[in-house]
């Protein structure tokens, strides 16, 4: 239907909720003809002509689309009274459009949401929203199941029409089919009182009963070669019939079986795809993460080292996954399933959050590395920082004192002699106890300096 379309999702879930009740397309009154005065024309042009204020249909379904943004009741039922008028199979449509807009935005006003895009968020949580939802879901069951059945199969009907187009007729064979495959596992008795009823009606349309009404009568006037043309007639219909019947079994059990190939080759290349994606998408992952080990701590690694350590780090990782129950469940069903390019990339998309999760191929690549070359993760010996020194004035004379932060214990209580001074053991005890400062030989054993310390 081109007329109008309804833009659900552009509804403002902030407007209030939707209280009243759109009636029943029946229960509208029919929109008013409205009345024209008589006017005199100034041409006989003009005396053709046919004055009317009623607006077309395309013109008030455009009408009904803006009154059902704005939700006012009484303008819907309104533009729905007048269509009805004019179109009745376009006010039947937009009738079930304009019930499903206002279900939609009492919904959305419902669970707090903008759109259906921050419903659909809202919903993936497990609160107030959720359990909204979940009792919609039930009442659109109630009704799809439980509700007028002529309406419901009519609106299959006008889906598959408009979806399938002229392919419609035989996917509707096929559906009806189906449907009495599954009614009769389900209530066989059902099924034989619709397979009955099919029988009478076809057994009508197709002239059989009339054909059985001729024979009857034609026996009973003894009429013996009529009888016998009769039969062959009914004959040759059902031979026909069960020759037809047998080459659409047929063609659509090639069909089936044709498509079951094609699915089978499909998921071969998918499945022989993804095993070549996942170790693609390994190479990649784990190798971006062993990146910068390689810039570093493996820096002049050997290539056959690294390729060992390549080897090993997915090994480890596969091995790793094979463990987590919950996700080889899970990508277990998602491979199994797996029929479309778009299950593939899911598919996909579970394998590269697994390894990616917590950091769970970060760790194992770097435990492996450290396993493998603990020597070259050793923290480094932490560099030997020279003291600080000052100036401090020893024996008249300005000399360079490094900072300690204890008593060294290899001073010297000798004495010695310093940049030409003589320095006594007196003079030493003395210095010590005056000023905390000491004589210590160098590292090299020759000279001396000295030192101060804090305890």
């Amino acid at each position: 239907m081109s007329e109008a379309v309804l833009d659900v999702a552009a509804l403002d879930a902030s407007a209030s909720a939707v209280e009243a009740e759109i009636p029943a397309l029946d229960a509208m009154p029919d929109a008013e003809t409205p009345v024209v005065p008589a006017v005199e024309s100034d041409s006989a042009a003009d005396n053709n002509k046919t004055e009317t204020t009623a607006e077309k249909p395309a013109d008030t379904a455009k009408a009904l689309t803006d009154a059902v943004a704005a939700f006012t009741p009484k303008a819907i039922v309104e533009k729905l009274s007048e269509i009805k008028k004019t179109d009745p199979a376009l006010a039947t449509r937009l009738h079930q459009e304009v019930k499903n807009s206002l279900e939609a935005r009492k919904f959305l006003h419902d669970t707090g949401a903008k759109d259906f895009a921050e419903a659909k968020t809202l919903l993936s949580k497990p609160d107030e929203a959720t359990e909204q939802f979940r009792q919609s879901i039930e009442a659109i069951d109630e009704k799809l199941y439980r509700g007028d059945l002529n309406e419901l199969s009519n609106n299959i009907l006008e889906d598959i029409t408009a979806e399938l187009g002229d392919a419609a007729p035989a996917r509707l064979s096929e559906l009806s089919e189906a449907l009495l495959e599954k009614i009769t596992e389900a209530d066989p008795a059902g099924a034989t009182r619709i397979q009955r009823a099919q029988f009478l009606a076809a057994s009508e349309t197709s002239g059989l009963i009339k054909s059985l009404n001729s024979l009857h009568s034609l026996l009973a006037e003894g009429k013996v070669a009529e009888c016998q043309n009769v039969l062959k007639s009914i004959g040759k219909f059902f031979s026909e019939e069960l020759k037809a019947n047998d080459e659409i079994a047929k063609t659509r059990t090639e069909a089936k079986a044709a498509a079951e190939r094609e699915t089978t080759v499909t998921v071969t290349k998918l499945r022989a795809e993804s095993e070549a994606s996942v170790d693609q998408k390994m190479n990649v992952i784990l190798g971006g993460f062993l990146s910068p080990f390689l810039k570093n701590a493996l820096k002049g690694t050997s290539r056959p080292e690294l390729e060992s350590l390549a080897s090993q780090i997915k090994v480890e990782a596969k091995s790793a996954l094979g463990k987590n129950a919950a996700y080889v469940a899970e990508f277990s069903q998602l491979y199994k399933e797996m029929k479309t390019p778009a299950q593939k990339d899911k598919l996909m998309q579970k394998f590269e959050q697994a390894l990616k999760k917590e950091d769970f191929g970060k760790k194992l690549v770097e435990r492996v590395c450290k396993e493998r070359f603990p020597e070259k993760f050793k923290s480094p010996a932490p560099k030997s920082t020279a003291p600080t020194s000052t100036q401090v004035t020893i024996g008249g004379k300005s000399q360079t004192v490094f900072q300690l932060a204890k008593r060294p214990t290899n001073l010297v209580r000798s004495d010695v002699e310093v940049a030409g001074r003589l320095y006594t053991s007196k003079d030493l005890e003395l210095l010590q106890t005056a000023k905390g400062i000491g004589l210590v030989t160098n590292k090299s054993g020759k000279g001396h300096s000295f030192v101060q310390w804090k305890r």
